[in-house]
């Protein structure tokens, strides 16, 4: 039996009108998702900013909290600076440079903020030149760690000298103090 055309062709378009509303829930299916994608990326971006901002933020703290512990002197500079360690807080000064040998002497005045008398002292030097800005020039610097026969007398100043070798007074630029512990402390009876 044949269908007449008519009916046939209407069969036709109704299985076309059928999938191009199919198609059409499709697409719109398809855009809802796509802007799901884009919102879920833009929240995606503002977490990655917002993480790369407390990074910055802890960094900046801990730059901070290290800068307590570490002491930077240059020649002529007056007054002193501080140098947080495992009891608390040391100020220390640079009262002179003079030629020694391949290098420098340089006196050293640590005031002990304590109470408490200081043994066994002991802390990384790091010294060098600087350029012609005054920032030092730290890929030629030289490091060594020290330890301290002079006991720091509880609430007074007591003067220190050590060798640095390999840059000579004229050239003398800075020195950093950091690492500073103690191997003991004397308390007054």
């Amino acid at each position: 039996m044949k269908l007449p055309l008519v009916i046939v062709i209407a069969g036709l378009l109704m299985v076309s009108c059928q999938d191009d509303k199919k198609l059409n829930e499709l697409e719109k299916k398809l855009a809802i998702s796509e802007a799901s994608i884009l919102r879920m990326q833009e929240q995606i971006n503002a977490l990655k900013a917002s993480n790369e901002s407390l990074e910055r933020s802890i960094n900046i703290n801990e730059f901070i909290y290290n800068m307590d512990k570490l002491a930077y002197l240059t020649p002529g500079q007056t007054g002193y600076s501080t140098i947080r360690f495992d009891l608390g807080v040391l100020t220390v000064s640079l009262e002179d440079i003079k030629p020694y040998a391949n290098g420098s002497k340089i006196t050293l005045n640590f005031g002990n903020t304590l109470s408490s008398s200081i043994n066994g002292l002991k802390g990384t030097f790091e010294w060098g030149k600087v350029d012609e800005k005054g920032s030092p020039i730290d890929n030629l610097a030289k490091t060594k760690d020290i330890t301290f026969s002079e006991t720091l007398i509880g609430g007074s100043w007591t003067r220190v000298s050590v060798v640095l070798d390999g840059i000579p007074p004229t050239e003398f630029g800075f020195l950093r103090l950091k690492n500073f512990s103690h191997s003991g402390i004397k308390l007054a009876k």
